[in-house]
């Protein structure tokens, strides 16, 4: 699947689960960061840096879908995108005991 499509994809599966999904300028100032989730006013949101490539922002996305966990089992996905996010979990470090 290409990037253009895969974004898109990822994006809808963001919105599905009741994220507000914004591109922003995160590389000013203090912040230097690809992208994250965060907590604003009581509303969870997941926020990407504005010039990042449409496959990096793929990366930041499926990152972030990621460690969703149980939140994203509800959501039909493509296979080609739920083995992306899946293979990404695998690389995930096992949490420290």
């Amino acid at each position: 699947m290409k990037d253009d499509a895969m974004l898109t994809v990822l994006e809808e599966a963001v919105e599905k689960l009741g994220i507000k999904l914004s591109y922003e300028d995160l590389r000013k100032g203090e912040v230097n960061t690809d992208g994250g989730v965060c907590v604003l006013r009581g509303e969870k949101r997941v926020m990407v840096h504005k010039g990042l490539s449409a496959g990096d922002r793929v990366d930041v996305l499926v990152k972030i879908l990621s460690g969703l966990g149980a939140e994203l089992e509800g959501v039909h996905l493509p296979p080609a995108v739920r083995k992306r996010i899946e293979e990404e979990k695998g690389n995930k470090p096992a949490p420290k005991a």
